[in-house]
């Protein structure tokens, strides 16, 4: 993809203008999405995909058999939106509107944490 055919230079006196110029090409879909965050340890690799302005997908890559995981939310109808990742955890922002679904996967003690 060469970005000078979209209007962006990468230079830092027109950061703010490449800015708002990305934002509407996220808007009207000229640019399909950008790549948020990205992690890794030592069995996956991570990256959060944004979609327009507010569509975010999550897509893990597994090392060991190369098997991916895409998606919006965990089954238990969570948002997934991680913060630190490394080979002992994952933290994430928990969402208000999420609280009763964490019920169905944290023992009762964790989920106490939360209120």
């Amino acid at each position: 993809l060469d970005l000078k055919e979209y209007g962006f230079t990468l230079l830092e006196d027109k950061k703010v203008e490449e800015y708002k110029l990305m934002l509407q090409y996220l808007r009207d879909s000229t640019v399909p999405y950008f790549l948020c965050d990205q992690y890794q340890n030592d069995k996956f690799y991570y990256i959060m995909l944004v979609f327009g302005l507010k569509h975010s997908k999550n897509l893990f890559y597994r090392k060991e058999d190369g098997k991916s995981f895409f998606f919006e939310k965990t089954t238990e109808d969570i948002h997934f939106e991680p913060l630190a990742f490394n080979e002992d955890f994952l933290t994430c922002i928990v969402f208000n509107e999420d609280f009763p679904n964490y019920e169905k996967v944290l023992p009762p003690e964790e989920y106490k944490k939360l209120e």
